[in-house]
């Protein structure tokens, strides 16, 4: 057989580009990538103009930020150098994960979750909170005790009930709260009033030692939720929902947040109007056929990463194995992109709370044996012996680096610990060391959490 020298025609990346992303699967990734609530406005936009769409729209969100009134005078001259500083991470997500990370399993951890619902922007509860724990058969002392850890959460005075418990949390943390400073924030609308003498008169200090009171709390931050960014209340309607079953998890799209869409019957026009018609229709058919591709994707790969992580599903972080998105794109048979879409931003109703979908994902360190273990299980090692270390004689770096060693089997190196720590916002361990004022012994049994850097 000869070959021939005629130089072969052929279509370079940016033509087949073009040629193979129809508006009809540009429609599907792009809908692949978006949450349940961002799908919704995009329909409503394509309904007006689509005779052929018939849509049932999801309940509207009921979820809305509220405020509690501070007992304090809000034009008290708090610091100006308070400033947001964690604009990567909203208020509502890092406190969940917090949550994750203080309640493995149980009541209290459905509660905390519940509870995250009733934060205001300033970090403070509303009035509310108390009565939807009562719903959960949590009152009265068992209430208090769930708000005392649930305060252990940093940056301090967040979970607070007012402005009081905020600057009071804030100066327990510092090891700065006395008799003196109690009765301090019990008459400080007084300073507004009647001054520093009135003050003073009022509480039995001196006006020089009202002064340095005054000063400390100057440096507290009233407002301690001000330092994330912004969050819509849209993690509270998650897209997806995992249930514990008799034969393991049952995976379902959360339909509560996605509309539904049909397909009506052929419409009758004049025969001028058909093509446009027949046009129209298949547009329809179209959305149609990307929403379900994109609820029977979502659904196999969450089926897929709960089945492969169960023992975390199960026990917590510590058991989650190595598993990438690529192993899953091989497994559904499908681009690793498609997968990357899917997971991007979506967030799950589990038995260990909400999370994101990204966290069933986790690379693989491998062990001198060959043996495979999950890098964010070593992370979630890490955390927990920070949060049980003695806060008066914190883990070093190579304490820590032993402790993964003796439980997982993996040489990490301080260094390789010191980036785990960095990726988390965990301070070195001379700066997680607690010093108690010598004037309040009862601070110095006071176990704390590690402190985490903003």
């Amino acid at each position: 057989m000869v070959l021939s020298k005629q130089r072969r025609q052929t279509l370079n990346p940016k033509t087949r580009l073009r040629l193979s992303l129809t508006p009809a699967i540009r429609q599907s990734l792009q809908m692949m990538s978006w949450r349940n609530h961002q799908i919704t406005p995009f329909i409503r936009d394509l309904a007006a103009d689509n005779p052929f769409l018939d849509i049932r729209y999801p309940e509207p969100s009921k979820f809305h930020k509220t405020s509690s009134q501070a007992d304090i005078p809000i034009d008290f001259p708090f610091s100006s150098a308070m400033a947001i500083d964690r604009p990567d991470i909203s208020l509502h997500a890092h406190i969940m994960a917090e949550i994750g990370l203080l309640f493995p399993l149980g009541l209290a951890r459905s509660v905390a979750m519940a509870l995250v619902a009733h934060i205001t922007p300033a970090g403070w509860l509303d009035d509310e909170a108390k009565h939807t724990a009562a719903r959960y058969g949590i009152k009265g002392d068992a209430y208090q005790a769930l708000l005392e850890q649930l305060q252990r959460i940093e940056p301090a005075g967040l979970f607070a009930q007012n402005l009081t418990e905020c600057l009071a949390l804030q100066l327990k943390d510092r090891g700065a709260y006395d008799d003196n400073m109690q009765q301090l924030l019990s008459f400080l609308p007084v300073l507004l009033d009647e001054g520093i003498d009135g003050l003073a008169h009022k509480i039995g200090l001196n006006p020089d030692q009202l002064e340095q009171l005054l000063k400390q709390i100057r440096q507290l931050d009233p407002k301690p939720g001000a330092r994330f960014s912004i969050d819509d209340g849209d993690i509270f309607h998650p897209d997806l929902i995992i249930t514990k079953t008799n034969d393991g998890y049952d995976v379902a799209v959360n339909a509560s947040t996605l509309p539904s869409i049909t397909v009506a019957a052929d419409i009758k026009a004049d025969k001028d109007m058909k093509p446009v018609l027949q046009k129209a229709k298949a547009e329809a058919a179209a959305l149609q056929a990307a929403l379900t591709a994109r609820t029977n994707l979502l659904t196999a790969l969450t089926g897929f990463a709960a089945t492969r992580q169960s023992q975390f599903l199960a026990s917590g972080d510590d058991k989650l194995v190595p598993l990438t998105m690529a192993e899953s794109a091989q497994h559904l048979n499908c681009h690793p992109s498609t997968i990357t879409r899917l997971v991007k931003d979506k967030l799950v109703v589990t038995p260990r709370g909400i999370i994101p979908l990204s966290h069933f994902f986790s690379p693989a360190i491998t062990r001198p044996d060959g043996i495979a273990v999950a890098s964010r299980a070593v992370t979630a090692t890490i955390i927990a012996l920070i949060m049980a270390e003695d806060k008066l004689a914190p883990l070093s770096d190579a304490n820590i680096a032993d402790a993964i060693t003796a439980q997982h089997g993996i040489t990490l190196t301080p260094r390789a610990i010191a980036k785990h720590r960095a990726k988390h916002h965990i301070a070195k361990a001379p700066n997680r060391k607690i010093k108690p004022r010598k004037s309040s012994p009862e601070n110095q049994a006071l176990k704390i959490k590690p402190k985490i850097m903003y």
